[in-house]
C-alpha cells in the first residue's frame, strides 16, 4: 500500500501542489480582519454571500484547470508510451528476422546458436592447449581468445583481423594459435568429430555482428527511455526471445572487449539477460566458473534450487 501511495505522489506531485497553493491562497482571504470574531453584519450578508459564490466559483476553476492539465498530461505520456510500443515492437521482430536469416550451410535460425557453442568449445579445448607453452592464462583470458576465433576465424582477411584484436597477448602464442586453428588436418578431425556441416574456425563475425548489434540496441532502446514505464519487463520480452544457448554465447561475448559494454551499461546485471543459463552449462574447470560474476539468485535455476530445499 505504502508503495502505490508513493508511486501515486510521485505522479501526480505537480497537480497536487497546485492544488494546496491555490487552496491556501483563497483561504487566505478569511484571515483578513473583516471576517475574523463571532459575529456577522447583516448588512454585509449579501456581500458575504457574494464573495463565497465567486470563491467556490474559483475554487471549481481552480480544479478544472487542474484536471485539464492533468489530462493533458496523460494524453501526452500515453502517446510518449505507444511511440515507444510501436518502434519496440517493430524491433523485438526484427530481431526474430535476423535470428531466421542465420544460416551456414543448412543449419538456420536458432540451431545455428548450438553449433557455436559446439565450435567455441573446440577452439577453446585448442586455445588450452596451445597456451600451456606459454605463460598461463586466466578463465577469463581464455574465454576472450576462444571467443574472438569463433567471431573472426582464420582466413586470408580473418586472420589478419584476428591478430590485431588480439595483439595484446603474447605474438608466438597467438601465431602458434592461427596456425593451429588454420591446419586442414585439424579442421577435417574437429567437423568429422562434430559433425558439423561446414569448416569450422572459419569465422562468424558476418553473422554474429549484426544480430549483437541489433540486440543490443533494442536493449539500450528501453533503458534510455524517460517515460513511465517498468523497463525489466520490456527487457525481460526481448529476453524471452533469447534461447539457452543465445543466452550462453551473449554472455561468452559480454566476456570478451567486442562486448563489454553489456557489463559495463549495466544490461546484463540490471535485465537479468542470461539467467536462464542452467547450472553447469559451462564446466567450471575446462571452460569457466560464471557465479563470481553475479549476485546470489539470479539464476533460474537458483530459484528452483530454494524451491526443492
Amino acid at each position: 500500500m505504502q508503495k502505490n501511495n508513493n508511486r501515486w505522489l510521485s505522479r501526480y506531485w505537480f497537480e497536487l501542489t497546485i492544488f494546496v497553493i491555490g487552496s491556501a491562497c483563497m483561504l487566505s482571504a478569511f484571515f483578513a480582519d473583516n471576517y475574523r470574531g463571532n459575529t456577522l453584519i447583516p448588512e454585509l450578508a449579501g456581500q458575504f454571500g457574494d464573495f463565497v459564490g465567486g470563491f467556490i466559483g474559483t475554487f471549481f476553476a481552480l480544479i478544472t484547470t487542474i484536471l485539464l492539465f492533468s489530462t493533458l498530461k496523460n494524453q501526452r505520456e500515453s502517446s510518449a508510451i505507444q511511440n515507444f510500443e510501436t518502434k519496440y515492437f517493430e524491433m523485438i521482430k526484427m530481431h526474430r528476422d535476423n535470428v531466421a536469416e542465420l544460416e551456414v550451410q543448412g543449419i538456420t535460425g536458432r540451431k545455428i546458436f548450438v553449433t557455436l557453442i559446439r565450435e567455441f568449445r573446440e577452439i577453446l579445448k585448442i586455445t588450452k592447449q596451445v597456451s600451456s607453452k606459454y605463460n598461463p592464462l586466466s578463465q577469463k583470458q581464455l574465454i576472450h581468445v576462444s571467443y574472438y576465433c569463433l567471431l573472426f576465424g582464420t582466413g586470408p582477411n580473418s586472420t589478419r583481423m584476428l591478430q590485431e584484436a588480439l595483439h595484446n597477448f603474447d605474438e608466438s602464442f597467438i601465431k602458434e594459435l592461427i596456425k593451429e586453428l588454420d591446419n586442414p588436418f585439424t579442421k577435417t578431425k574437429v567437423q568429422k568429430q562434430r559433425n558439423f556441416t561446414y569448416v569450422p574456425f572459419e569465422g562468424h563475425q558476418s553473422r554474429l555482428g549484426h544480430y549483437y548489434r541489433h540486440l543490443y540496441q533494442s536493449v539500450s532502446y528501453v533503458d534510455q527511455q524517460t517515460i513511465r514505464i517498468d523497463k525489466y519487463e520490456y527487457a525481460k520480452t526481448i529476453r524471452a526471445q533469447l534461447t539457452t544457448h543465445e543466452q550462453a554465447l551473449l554472455l561468452l561475448n559480454s566476456f570478451s572487449p567486442i562486448g563489454n559494454n553489456w557489463w559495463s551499461n549495466k544490461y546484463i546485471l540490471t535485465y537479468s539477460l542470461v539467467k536462464n543459463i542452467p547450472k553447469n552449462f559451462f564446466d567450471l574447470h575446462a571452460e569457466i566458473d560464471i557465479t563470481p560474476d553475479f549476485p546470489e539468485n539470479y539464476f533460474e535455476w537458483e530459484a528452483a534450487a530454494k524451491k526443492i530445499d
